[in-house]
């Protein structure tokens, strides 16, 4: 059954199921039969990096990986390494995190997570959480700074250790010292019930400052009150309802907290540590997900300690320990950070390209097998393969054609967010004609258009004048934007193919013209 294309159509990418391609199978011959009866000349075959990859039994295992990085990196039991932003996700990144556990024998894991999202857009902490955070320790930092002989920057201080806490707990600061109604609460804070609280803070017995929590609820029109004490010399914390005090309740303190193991950490305004937020979820907003933690224990099943850090500064992964080798996790700014962590030290730096077989690395793998800790890779010679599979479908049909490997979509979903490139290119390799390819440029047809439109032309003029070529409007000041004929080919069949969820590894794309 040949297939017809109306003759006005433009560009048209159809996918096109197959049969199950396994460990060694012809992935020339299967691409060739798909396709063989829908195939025209100039016509442009998109194969999925991961039937490509499977076909040449590209597979690699956790025990292998961890070999070969204590190979690279020249390790010795007990090593200390780190790993510098990698993407969050338990698909592309668990299995290697947990052959660099593996590889550091009983060691130590010191994981950077870039924040609020990581490279490609996924979620690792709330973005108000982080900006806020942040900007109370970078207070409490300056706050210590200055402090010296002067006892009344601890009222402040007292304030800020309050929020942090507040803030460990689940409640989201609204304001310090906010003026609200006729009232000025030391904090404004928000509860899971989005209940808008005053919070007083004070240094001793909790009976005055529960009595001015109420007062402050009362003029600013909050939900309800809370009372804190904050002892700075014993670094303890006791939180109570403000108004239950005052009712003499059996039991209105909720809760009595110590912050001595988290001051250094609070000191610290460039970072945020796992084990200051223990009592927060972060749950990725779409899969739900708590990635943090999940790497936490991918790195501890190894039996290696770890500390997760949440900071946009690479560097502070050697303020936690001596460090005997990085390996940059990122996929799309690996060279600005090996140039920034290799500068001014002898610490081996090395990456997720370098790790594993050449010429990819493990960089843009996927689990296989989770629990038998198995990755596949992509592609080995996936130019070579594209050319063979070019010459393999011109010899069964006589159709000559370009063929296209690719990966993830260079695409940004704008209401979620997320960039999945986890890929490094969306054409992991292509065949000869699409390798000369450069950058798609042209002329806004719709600015033609337009313009031509309000200097008076009619509709047959301007079409005639377009289709001759013989109008320059348009082409010295606005062209398209340029782009990557393989990336918008690669982008173009991976939403076509579903990310090859919906089983058509293969798209046919026709009427494509650079």
């Amino acid at each position: 059954m040949r297939m017809r294309v109306p003759d006005d159509a433009g560009v048209v990418a159809m996918g096109i199921r197959t049969g199950l391609i396994l460990p060694d199978d012809d992935i020339s011959q299967i691409a060739a039969g798909s396709v063989a009866e829908y195939v025209d000349d100039g016509d442009i075959v998109c194969i999925t990096e991961s039937v490509v990859a499977r076909s040449q039994n590209r597979y690699m295992s956790c025990d292998e990986l961890a070999q070969d990085i204590r190979e690279k990196l020249d390790l010795s039991r007990g090593a200390n390494l780190a790993v510098i932003s990698p993407i969050v996700s338990r698909n592309r990144f668990a299995l290697i995190l947990r052959a660099i556990a593996q590889a550091t024998d009983e060691g130590r894991v010191v994981v950077q997570l870039a924040i609020p999202t990581d490279e490609v857009g996924n979620q690792v902490l709330d973005e108000e959480l982080a900006t806020t955070r942040m900007r109370l320790k970078s207070i409490f930092h300056s706050l210590h700074e200055i402090r010296g002989n002067t006892p009344h920057m601890n009222v402040l201080i007292r304030e800020v250790i309050a929020a942090l806490k507040l803030q460990e707990m689940g409640y989201r600061l609204v304001g310090i010292r906010k003026i609200t109604g006729q009232g000025m609460a030391d904090l404004t804070v928000r509860d899971s019930d989005r209940r808008t609280l005053a919070v007083e803070v004070g240094f001793g017995p909790l009976d005055r400052t529960a009595e001015k929590a109420i007062g402050i609820m009362r003029d600013s029109g909050a939900d309800g009150a809370i009372a804190m004490s904050v002892d700075l010399q014993s670094h303890s914390i006791t939180i109570a309802d403000a108004v239950a005090h005052q009712r003499g309740e059996d039991d209105p303190i909720f809760a009595r907290r110590q912050y001595t193991e988290q001051l250094s950490n609070y000191r610290d305004s460039e970072c945020l540590f796992l084990d200051e937020l223990a009592g927060l979820s972060f749950s990725h907003p779409i899969t739900e997900m708590d990635y943090p933690r999940m790497y936490r224990d991918v790195v501890e099943e190894q039996e290696a300690e770890v500390d997760i850090l949440f900071t946009n500064n690479p560097l502070k992964v050697f303020d936690r320990a001596y460090i005997d080798g990085v390996i940059i996790g990122a996929v799309h700014q690996e060279a600005a950070l090996k140039e920034l962590l290799s500068f001014g030290t002898e610490t081996p730096v090395t990456s997720i390209r370098e790790i594993g077989p050449q010429p990819w690395g493990v960089i843009g793998s996927n689990a296989s097998h989770m629990e038998k800790g198995i990755m596949k890779l992509l592609p080995d010679n996936a130019d070579e393969t594209a050319d063979d599979v070019r010459h393999k479908i011109y010899r069964e049909t006589g159709k000559s054609v370009e063929v296209l490997i690719f990966g993830d979509g260079a695409y940004k979903d704008p209401d979620s967010g997320i960039y999945e490139l986890a890929d490094p290119h969306p054409a992991i390799g292509c065949s000869a004609g699409l390798r000369r390819a450069s950058l798609r440029r042209g002329t806004k047809l719709k600015l033609q258009v337009e313009t031509l439109y309000r200097q008076g032309y009619s509709r047959e003029d301007i079409e005639d004048l377009i289709d001759e070529g013989e109008t320059d409007v348009g082409k010295e000041s606005l062209g398209t934007t340029p782009r990557s004929v393989t990336s918008i080919l690669g982008t173009l069949a991976d939403l076509a193919a579903g990310s090859a969820d919906a089983g058509t590894p293969i798209v046919l794309v026709k009427n494509f013209a650079d």
